[in-house]
């Protein structure tokens, strides 16, 4: 760029370069702290980083930036990792996270999102836990917390609105093996702002009587939700409220109670909170010849409405799809009305709620399936580096 030019930008009013910019895409930008100092300091101004995310969520224009971050495990060799980024339908941007220390020969939990940042960990003991903007190509591995070494855990990934901090929030067991409903817990909480953990004396859900799924939580508004399990017949769903650091207890539908032969999720949909009922069993079809697999594949969407208080949950079943070829597994659903599946092959594929198209992505796990994970994405300019570390933006590679 000439210095003519340069001289013309740095003359534009702050207001009114603020105002072109924060419409621009996060990629664009990036590359635009490069043209001058002036732009270097706009786009690294918090003000503007919160007023640009703002608007790319809450726009007419937000569909268009909704994207999804599709987390898949493929077989081969030791096991890899990769997570798929895809801005649109097509192409796919893949970022590889080996880097980060994670073991990739086992599964991947994806947490969040969070105003565009996710918390990585692998499934299992010990592993380091990242917290990553994968749309400018940012990460920070949290330090050790402090009961790491001997306790079940499961994590949870939000962020406080009053203090405008990142959080990640541990509990664990002693007992990894659920033979001990009254085993001691213990709860710790990651502050982004402060870079370390802290332990918290709060009732949990073990001394409410349940255990939470070992499986990533479901991120709302900010906060962290659970599927769980009492030691009789029970459920309930857990959040656990970042502003004030407490759990919380959702009842769930009564046919959820009633049923034990098939699975649950908790998804987002319509920004509201969904648990999907669907056929948890599956096996090869050719481990049953003659059987009619395309028969009781079906999934039940129920959403949640409450009060502003929460003193009343009320649950109403919204969908009920199919029967679908089997095997389908529910994934999420996606802003323009699409609800994601895992085919038996690894495929994810999509059904859409209204118009009840099948689409078939060109993207896959592994087989046997359950090998994918997805969330809707939207980036953002959110850094999750300290205020000392350097300014670079290649330490992952997309």
């Amino acid at each position: 760029m000439t210095s003519h030019h340069q001289m013309g930008i740095e003359k534009l009013p702050e207001d009114l370069l603020m105002e072109i910019m924060w419409r621009l895409p996060v990629k664009l930008l990036i590359q635009s702290k490069s043209v001058c100092k002036n732009w270097y300091h706009l786009i690294q101004n918090p003000s503007f980083i919160s007023l640009h995310h703002n608007l790319t969520t809450t726009s007419i224009a937000a569909a268009e930036n909704n994207c999804l971050l599709v987390n898949r495990f493929l077989s081969g060799g030791n096991g890899s990792i990769i997570l798929s980024f895809i801005p649109h339908e097509t192409p796919t941007e893949d970022i590889d996270i080996s880097f980060t220390g994670l073991d990739v020969s086992n599964r991947l939990l994806l947490l969040g999102p969070c105003n565009g940042l996710v918390c990585l960990t692998r499934q299992g003991f010990n592993s380091p836990i990242v917290i990553c903007n994968p749309s400018i190509r940012e990460f920070r591995v949290l330090p050790d917390p402090s009961y790491k070494k001997d306790y079940f855990v499961n994590l949870g990934f939000g962020f406080d609105p009053f203090t405008s901090d990142y959080k990640v929030v541990k509990f664990g067991y002693r007992n990894p093996d659920f033979s001990d409903w009254e085993s001691d817990e213990r709860i710790e909480i990651y502050d982004l702002s402060t870079d370390s953990w802290r332990e918290v004396d709060r009732v949990s859900p073990v001394e409410f009587g349940f255990r939470c799924c070992y499986e990533p939580c479901t991120s709302w508004n900010g906060d962290c939700y659970w599927y769980a399990y009492g030691a009789g017949k029970e459920q309930a769903i857990f959040m656990f409220r970042m502003s004030d650091e407490v759990f919380d207890e959702i009842p769930v539908p009564d046919v959820f109670l009633l049923d034990k032969s098939n699975g649950r999720k908790l998804f987002i949909l319509n920004d509201s909170l969904a648990l999907v009922l669907y056929p948890s069993g599956w096996a090869p079809p050719e481990s049953f010849p003659g059987r009619d697999f395309s028969l009781n594949k079906c999934f039940d969407i129920w959403v949640m409405a409450m009060d502003g208080q929460r003193v009343e949950v009320s649950w109403t079943k919204k969908y009920s799809i199919g029967p679908l070829h089997a095997p389908n597994f529910a994934l999420g659903f996606r802003q323009n009305g699409e609800f994601l599946l895992e085919s038996g092959g690894g495929q994810m594929m999509s059904y859409h709620l209204d118009t009840r198209q099948i689409k078939e992505y060109q993207l896959y796990g592994h087989s046997p399936p359950e090998s994918l994970q997805v969330l809707p994405y939207v980036e953002s300019l959110v850094s999750v580096k300290r205020h000392n570390e350097h300014d670079g933006h290649d330490d992952l590679h997309i």
